[in-house]
């Protein structure tokens, strides 16, 4: 049962409005440590450098896209148990392989369907 004061999160969007809808709703849920890439790459060089207990992607960005980065993420024998969650509309879901992506939040972001997914993966948030 982790405090969502505790968490470390990381958000990939390369719509800055986005990076910040989703760091919103994040403060609200309690979880303060929100770090933010616009890239897939940027992504990659966070997570190298720091420890995130969740990393949530947009699916569709240029160059490494939400999917591609979760591959990458899940193939690394470090950082392939931090939960992955890619936010995208429902209509996009299928472009995602199974087994890649530990869960889906729906775009635009609810408080709601971010601890549904935090819980699904982390157990009840404090």
């Amino acid at each position: 049962m982790p405090a969502a004061k505790s968490l470390k999160v990381l958000v990939v969007d390369d719509q800055q409005t986005m990076r910040g809808l989703a760091r919103q709703c994040l403060k609200r849920l309690g979880v303060v440590d929100v770090a933010l890439a616009a890239t897939g790459d940027a992504a990659l060089e966070a997570l190298m450098s720091k420890k995130f207990d969740v990393v949530i992607s947009d699916l569709n960005m240029p160059g490494l896209s939400g999917l591609d980065l979760a591959k990458k993420i899940k193939e690394h024998p470090v950082l392939k148990g931090i939960p992955v969650f890619l936010a995208t509309s429902e209509s996009y879901r299928d472009q995602a392989e199974g087994g890649t992506v530990d869960h889906f939040v729906a775009k635009p972001f609810s408080v709601a369907d971010m601890r549904t997914a935090f819980e699904a993966h982390l157990g009840a948030l404090t």
